[in-house]
């Protein structure tokens, strides 16, 4: 596995870990190997060829060095700027509340941030699978050195992989990209993680500097890093399995399965012999010598203690604990157990199924990501295999153009994310031209619109008597989707534009024309919001075709769709083109309309493609951009700003804007930054740690009420970290009873341990008709009793709906497991939430302008405040001006045109339209 970290100038990434002392403060293992057959450097060892360029290879590497590498100068003690900010330090900037007084962190001392100084670099880690670090405990000394051996190999390969990727900007303006001739990386091996369990990993600090071809010495963009990280992971693990096979051990191959036993497509290897079941029962084993020695009933106690900040012990002492572990485990210690055995494969995926795992999420792709998803699929295999595959894939996938880069920013030699070829499955390119095709062909169909005096009376009489007048663009898009638009039309509205009003005027048009509308959202709770809001029958997307492919009735009052329906496809921004394809096809079998009503520039869909920018693309769209949600201007005024204006300064809506040029990207985030800091939102600490205990802390202390109050995560990771903070400041306030008891809860196929007490709240994370309860039903916990089998009988009282009152349900949890903690929510969850206080723990590598959109104007009235490591909220700085829509292959180019090979689906489509006389 690869990781990368950025670190900040104090050297620090953003879990407040200083690289560099950890590196110098880890015992190495030269002593236990060097002299060993392919062990003659030390643990501790210069990498990278502009590190040669300094003449460093193979010598020891000393601290003094490091650190004027890490500042920016060359190591030689000479002070030799190797960049334009080489030596520039961080500046101490202390927090001010909104008064001007300096905050106090809880031990009463003034609260700061390190900003600024120069970039110290990057730390990579690359680990190995957990059966090469039982080899390595179980191994006689000789041997050892040869696993090892073969690990740094790999390492090498991971590691000139991504120096080949990484280029420098230079000449005017810094248009000019080259691919750097070496970067300068300190390398180290450990044995074992935090808690003393055996996990073969190499650090590896990739300084902030490069050599350029023109032989000058400057900093680098990190962004290949970081493009390539994934397929960097590739090589590493394919030449570690290889290197092993050639020390004479074999490699299994695993197939990842689901809850439901379900193989995934997803492959793994282990060596040989040692099985998952081992090194479960290892690791278990670990963890409770780990608690043993916490609790002090443990004679290696004193071992423990030098491992409280990760000072490694002796290999010698490690090697033995482990072993008398594995041994005590009744496992096989003697390495030639291992060697000699063959290769085993799990069941073989066919091409078709790397194409649509590489197409699960995005309907472009680099060769980087063709060599991953080749890796996913093949895990184990030879690199030689590896990459033959993947030039097989890439001869045989529709060419796309390479990304567009803004014309203000081309230089002579262009990066090459905007110069190499990209690809697509031609089963995407196909699904793209067909809903294309299908909205151009309806684009006229008369048969579906309102005559004008209908939809005149419907907003005379609603105007009448609600008591105030329709905006403009509420009646031009009336005016659009009722009379002029054909089979299908589309509605863009900014966040929070109110298209509630709009939908019910719609609603009313086309009902007062004998017209009937179903509404088809992206989850079931949504399809109860928009049937709240509008009064429209709704129910999830997933739900409506999937009644629409097998026949069944849609409703007890609409047994199907007819020339008559129309149905209403609310938050489309969210939706993927496979699934408004499908939709389209019953739609126009069937005569109906469609109504496509999001926005584009809002959360993105998770599937590939965006259908939406596909329909808009050919028939345009009615367009709402006054900011109704906001209760103050000043926060209308930062939520509209996260939209690009045209040269007319109107709000852009639609997906296939001309690409901002880096100085646009930098200026509109740098725009957003300062209206989010002068409105006193952006909290920065040193680490994030910090950041997570100042968002828990300012939580609990809300005056909000707690349904009130919406915390956004953008991951698991971080979700599970603050709720664990929150529920230890609720037991500190009373509000949660009783002790702690453990079960594992589950979200479609991710499942994680989870602890509940009385007065917990709980989010339902799935449907479940028997007991009426929805994916996204938030509950309290109101009994707690452990079952003879060892589950969780849990009384929950779930919130009612809909103005609804609650009510209860009870589950086992060794039954009914779909729970999980109810206090934060992911960004893209909380897509058509509104509360009156928004906290926001970022993540700086999932921020972007569409999801920072999205947590900015969940807010309603009170009070949003962002949250993060000064290092990570540096780049979120940026990244708000950084678009990340979802992309469209035949929108984004085909090097060649595709005539589409007919599906026998469409075929029998063509085969309907002749029958019935109809040209849809």
């Amino acid at each position: 596995m690869l990781k990368l970290k950025d670190l900040s100038a104090t050297g620090h990434n953003a879990n407040g870990d200083n690289v560099i002392d950890y590196l110098m403060n880890t015992e190495a293992l030269s002593n236990y190997y060097v002299g060993q057959k392919g062990m003659e450097e030390e643990t501790m060892r210069w990498r990278g060829h502009g590190a040669a360029m300094l003449d460093l290879l193979g010598k020891p590497v000393e601290k003094q060095q490091m650190l004027e590498l890490a500042a920016g100068y060359s190591p030689d003690g000479q002070k030799t700027a190797l960049c334009q900010n080489a030596g520039v330090l961080p500046q101490k900037k202390f927090k001010l509340d909104r008064e001007g007084q300096p905050r106090l962190d809880k031990n009463g001392n003034p609260e700061f941030v390190w900003q600024g100084g120069h970039q110290v670099g990057y730390d990579c880690t690359l680990s190995a699978p957990k059966s090469v670090s039982y080899l390595m405990a179980i191994a006689p000394p000789e041997e050892r050195g040869e696993i090892l051996a073969a690990h740094r190999a790999a390492v090498d390969q991971a590691l000139e992989y991504l120096e080949g990727k990484v280029e420098t900007r230079r000449g005017k303006a810094g248009k000019d990209f080259h691919t750097v001739d070496g970067l300068v990386m300190t390398s180290c091996d450990h044995l074992c993680e935090r808690t003393n369990t055996f996990s073969l990993h190499t650090h590896t600090l990739i300084y902030g500097v490069s050599y350029g071809p023109d032989g000058e010495w400057r900093t680098f963009e990190s962004s290949e890093l970081y493009r390539h990280q994934k397929a960097g992971d590739a090589v590493y693990m394919s030449h570690l399995a290889e290197n092993l096979r050639q020390l004479g051990y074999g490699i299994e191959q695993d197939a990842l399965l689901d809850k439901e036993q379900q193989d995934t497509g997803i492959r793994s290897w282990r060596v040989a012999g040692i099985s998952r079941e081992t090194e479960l029962m290892f690791s278990k084993r670990q963890e409770e010598i780990q608690q043993a020695m916490e609790t002090g009933l443990s004679h290696q106690q004193a071992w423990q203690q030098t491992r409280k900040h990760k000072d490694e012990p002796s290999p010698d002492e490690l090697f033995a604990n482990w072993k008398e572990t594995i041994k005590g485990l009744g496992q096989q210690t003697d390495i030639a157990h291992y060697k000699g055995r063959p290769d085993v494969q799990a069941p073989r995926r066919s091409d078709e199924d790397i194409l649509a795992a590489l197409h699960k999420s995005t309907a472009v792709v680099t060769e980087a990501d063709i060599q991953w998803a080749v890796y996913r699929a093949r895990a184990g295999e030879s690199p030689e295999a590896l990459q033959a595959d993947v030039q097989r894939f890439k001869d045989t996938m529709v060419h796309i153009a390479p990304e567009r880069q803004a014309a203000v920013d081309q230089g002579v030699h262009v990066s090459r994310r905007y110069s190499e070829t990209r690809f697509a499955w031609s089963k995407v390119v196909d699904w793209e031209q067909e809903v294309s095709r299908r909205a151009n062909e309806r684009k006229d169909d008369a048969t579906v619109q309102v005559p004008q005096s209908t939809l005149d009376r419907v907003v005379a009489d609603f105007q009448q008597e609600k008591g105030f007048t329709l905006s403009n663009e509420q009646r031009d898009a009336l005016d659009h989707l009722c009379v002029q638009s054909g089979g299908h039309a589309v509605m863009a509205g900014v966040a929070g534009s109110g298209k509630t009003t709009v939908s019910e005027l719609y609603k009313r048009a086309f009902e007062a024309n004998g017209q009937h509308l179903i509404g088809a959202c992206i989850s079931r709770k949504a399809a109860g919001k928009l049937q709240e809001e509008s009064g429209i029958e709704s129910m999830s997307i997933t739900k409506l075709l999937g009644r629409l492919d097998k026949g069944k009735p849609l409703t007890d009052e609409i047994p199907g769709l007819t020339n008559k329906s129309v149905v209403v496809l609310d938050e489309a921004g969210m939706v993927d083109t496979e699934s408004v394809r499908r939709l389209l096809r019953h739609i126009d079998g069937a005569g109906a309309k469609l109504v496509a009503q999001g926005d584009q520039r809002q959360i993105q869909p998770i599937s590939f493609g965006s259908g939406l920018s596909l329909l808009s693309e050919q028939l345009g769209q009615a367009e709402l951009t006054e900011i109704r949600r906001q209760k103050h201007e000043a926060d209308r005024d930062i939520a509209v700003s996260f939209y690009d204006r045209d040269a007319q300064g109107r709000v852009i809506l639609d997906g296939r804007a001309e690409p901002k040029s880096r100085r646009d990207v930098v200026q509109k985030g740098a725009a957003i930054w300062e209206k989010l800091e002068a409105r006193g939102a952006i909290d920065a600490y040193n680490s994030r740690p910090e950041a997570m205990d100042a968002c828990a802390r300012e939580w609990l202390d809300s005056p909000h009420a707690i349904d009130n109050r919406l915390l956004l995560v953008h991951d698991h990771t971080d979700s599970q970290a603050l709720t664990a903070k929150l529920r230890d400041g609720l037991r500190e306030r009373g509000v949660l009873a009783g002790p702690d008891h453990s079960f594992v809860g589950r979200r479609d196929q991710r499942e994680y341990d989870m602890s509940v007490a009385l007065g917990d709240r709980i989010r339902i994370t799935k449907n479940d008709n028997t007991l009426g309860v929805e994916n996204g039903d938030m509950c309290e916990v109101e009994g707690i009793t452990r079952t003879t089998k060892g589950s969780l009988a849990l009384n929950l009282r779930v919130e009612g709906r809909h103005g609804q009152p609650s009510f209860a349900v009870a589950v086992d949890t060794d039954e009914w497991n779909h729970l999980q903690h109810g206090y934060c929510r992911t960004v893209h969850d909380a897509q058509g939430q509104g509360k009156p206080a928004v906290f926001h723990c970022a993540n700086a590598k999932m921020v972007d302008n569409q999801s920072a959109l999205v947590a900015f104007t969940r807010l309603t009235s009170d009070r949003y405040r962002m949250y993060g490591a000064q290092v990570e909220l540096e780049q979120v700085r940026t990244r708000l001006g950084a678009d990340r829509l979802k992309q469209n292959a035949t929108q984004e180019g085909l090097w060649q045109p595709r005539t589409p090979v007919p599906t026998m689906e469409q075929e029998y489509d063509q085969v309907l339209r002749r029958q019935q006389g109809m040209q849809r």
